[in-house]
């Protein structure tokens, strides 16, 4: 809805960008009110009303809302940077590396996804992180380069692809080159001494 109220704006619907920037901040509240487990500092999808006990990176989602109170975000940015659980050379795995339920190399249990890795790269600028997204970034972008290919997901120790990682992956090759054009520009932006905050 934030979204949709950025477009509104920019066509001049200011009555209807507000109506939205309404509705968004509504739904994150109710987001904060349901699913913030305040002891943990992550979110917590729910099954039977009963929270999920597995930690991988869609706890830390709302952070791309980019409206979340300051504690709740600084807790989201502490567990995403801490090596123990998601950063570290290979980031981002898809369980946390200190969760019972993380397998390295198996499907959605452990492997790292570049797919994932973007919208963090974009949560990170949207909180204006935007040092921290240029890490990620760089770090996606060498996991995918240090290898023969373009594969579906990467060992979250190693860097590898697994044996069942399929190769010339579309949404990897995608989140490539978009995230290469993100550092061609910011390079541009450097070397022209102007800032590259938010920039697109």
């Amino acid at each position: 809805m934030g979204s949709l109220a950025m477009m509104a704006e920019a066509l001049g619907m200011e009555v209807e960008g507000a109506m939205w920037r309404r509705r968004a901040a509504a739904i994150v509240r109710r987001m904060i009110e349901v699913f913030w487990d305040e002891e943990a500092g992550l979110f917590r999808a729910l099954h039977d009303s009963q929270p999920v006990p597995v930690v991988t990176p869609f706890n830390l989602y709302p952070l791309w809302t980019g409206q979340l109170p300051d504690q709740i975000r600084d807790r989201l940015i502490a567990h995403l940077t801490d090596p123990d659980q998601f950063w570290g050379e290979y980031a981002i795995p898809s369980v946390a590396r200190n969760d019972p339920h993380y397998a390295a190399e198996t499907m959605w249990r452990g492997p790292v996804w570049v797919n994932i890795n973007y919208i963090f790269v974009e949560a990170l600028r949207q909180v204006g992180e935007f040092d921290l997204a240029s890490t990620l970034r760089e770090k996606t972008l060498h996991l995918i380069m240090d290898q023969p290919g373009i594969y579906e997901y990467y060992h979250a120790e190693t860097g590898e692809p697994p044996p069942t990682a399929a190769e010339a992956f579309g949404w990897t090759a995608a989140v490539f080159i978009d995230l290469a054009i993100q550092a061609s520009r910011e390079e541009e932006v450097q070397s022209s001494g102007e800032s590259n905050d938010g920039d697109r």
